[in-house]
C-alpha cells in the first residue's frame, strides 16, 4: 500500500492515508473472499468425487460385461 501511495503521490500529487480502520476492512474482506473461494472449492471437489464415483461404477459394469462376453462366446462357439 505504501508504495502504491507513493507512486500515486509522485503521479498525480494526492495521498491516501491508511487507517487502521481501512486495514481491518482489508482484513474483513480477504476473509470473506477466502470463505467464499473455500466453498468453491469444496463444490467442485464434490463434482470431482462424484464423477469419479461413476467411473469406477462403470468400470465395474464393464469388467462384469466381459465376464458374461467370455460365457456367450463360448456358448456361441459351440
Amino acid at each position: 500500500m505504501r508504495d502504491v501511495n507513493t507512486r500515486l503521490m509522485r503521479s498525480g500529487k494526492k495521498y491516501n492515508f491508511i487507517t487502521p480502520r481501512d486495514f481491518l476492512d482489508f482484513i474483513n474482506h480477504f476473509i470473506e473472499l477466502k470463505s467464499v473461494k473455500q466453498a468453491e472449492l469444496v463444490e467442485l471437489q464434490g463434482h470431482l468425487n462424484r464423477g469419479l464415483d461413476k467411473l469406477k461404477e462403470t468400470e465395474e459394469e464393464v469388467a462384469e460385461l466381459q465376464s458374461s462376453l467370455k460365457v456367450y462366446k463360448n456358448d456361441l462357439e459351440v
